[in-house]
């Protein structure tokens, strides 16, 4: 038997935020960044929630939360004993707000109303998933946390909230949702369920995405895409994801390249060694390419064989990458080769215990991980 999850009740489209009026009557605790408590989104959130009893706001979170914002968040809560948790951002704040409900659960807090979560990127998936990454400081290693009581009860996906977002934040994290419905897809548990909706999030994305990285204005564009991030967080919380992710974490927690832009250099890389094309492993088409040929092929790429679709396919991520202005290689991301390069032992033995190498399709070794470190250089 199998199980496949839908735990979040998703709120979607235009004026989805009045959705906020279920916690009338509730003490509710808004987890965001200083940026974001200052926006006028944020003032909609206050209008939203009017009807609540009281309203505190934790701001103090980081691009990348770590331990420390953590525990002040927890204090935070502690100190005001919500009914509710809303987390207001991109993948930092939701992050921030799961580990705080962990660990006020754990200490035996209750959170009768839940977490609400309003993303404001278009990438992380993070409003649908039992997943968080939290970085230690103090060793910068990204600490990937899943627990079943960090699901939120309620997904807010208003266009609204990601109307203003950056060109490049639109990139950065339009790819890292790209690079969750490719890896949901041949992950060792992926099943009809999750391979339908990566199917349908990459191809809201391949219409969508370029979109509304030329033009924000574009509201269509916007909420497809919004919802493309989604389809792909319910895809890989329930199929699981692989050694994009993997190296993707263990780069990121100590060279400052954002990470869709880490996962999109490190798709097609990751998709050749996955599918046994690359020069030093080489060996006939088999089950795992078959996957890749046939995401392909719902993509609606053509090509005269299986290991074409495999090419066409990164040639399409490839293409996309291009169309968004991101880089290639590390060396064009700005990392330096010498320190890179000292680094990849330990980068490749982070990757290898990272908790989504065990759903890589493939068997992987600390060595193959740092010959595609070596690789993306």
């Amino acid at each position: 038997m199998y199980r496949f999850q839908l735990t979040t009740t998703l709120c979607y489209g235009p004026d989805s935020l009045r959705a906020l009026g279920t916690l009338d009557g509730r003490r509710v605790l808004v987890v965001t960044d200083a940026f974001m408590s200052s926006t006028p989104l944020m003032a909609r959130v206050r209008t939203e929630l009017a009807g609540a009893t009281a309203v505190e706001v934790f701001s103090e979170v980081k691009p990348n939360p770590d331990l420390t914002a953590v525990t002040a968040g927890l204090r935070a809560f502690l100190d005001f004993a919500p009914d509710a948790i809303v987390a207001l951002g991109g993948g930092s704040p939701i992050d921030t707000a799961k580990a705080v409900r962990k660990l006020a659960l754990e200490l035996g807090h209750q959170l009768p109303a839940g977490l609400v979560v309003i993303p404001t990127t278009s990438g992380t998936g993070s409003e649908v998933t039992s997943f968080a990454v939290i970085t230690d400081e103090h060793s910068h290693t990204k600490l990937p946390l899943t627990a079943v009581e960090m699901l939120p009860e309620i997904a807010i996906l208003d266009p609204e909230a990601v109307g203003t977002a950056p060109p490049r934040l639109t990139a950065d994290s339009g790819m890292d949702a790209v690079s969750h419905a490719i890896e949901a897809y041949v992950a060792k548990g992926s099943n009809d369920f999750s391979d339908a909706l990566a199917e349908k999030a990459l191809r809201l994305a391949d219409t969508s995405l370029v979109r509304c990285f030329r033009d924000g204005t574009d509201a269509e564009a916007r909420e497809r895409q919004h919802n493309a991030a989604t389809m792909a967080g319910i895809a890989f919380q329930n199929a699981g994801l692989g050694i994009v992710h993997s190296l993707s974490h263990a780069i990121g927690g100590t060279f400052p390249v954002a990470h869709g832009r880490l996962n999109a250099i490190l798709l097609p890389v990751v998709t050749c060694f996955n599918a046994g094309d690359l020069g030093f492993r080489p060996h006939e088409i088999g089950p795992v390419a078959r996957r890749y040929a046939a995401l392909a092929k719902a993509l609606g790429v053509s090509a005269s064989t299986e290991r074409n679709l495999v090419l066409a396919l990164n040639a399409w991520v490839e293409k996309l990458r291009t169309d968004l202005g991101m880089p290639a290689t590390l060396r064009a991301a700005g990392v330096d080769r010498a320190a890179f390069t000292a680094a990849v032992p330990a980068l490749a033995a982070t990757a290898h215990k990272d908790f989504c190498t065990s759903g890589n399709p493939v068997p992987v070794t600390e060595t193959d991980l740092a010959t595609l470190l070596k690789r993306i250089l």
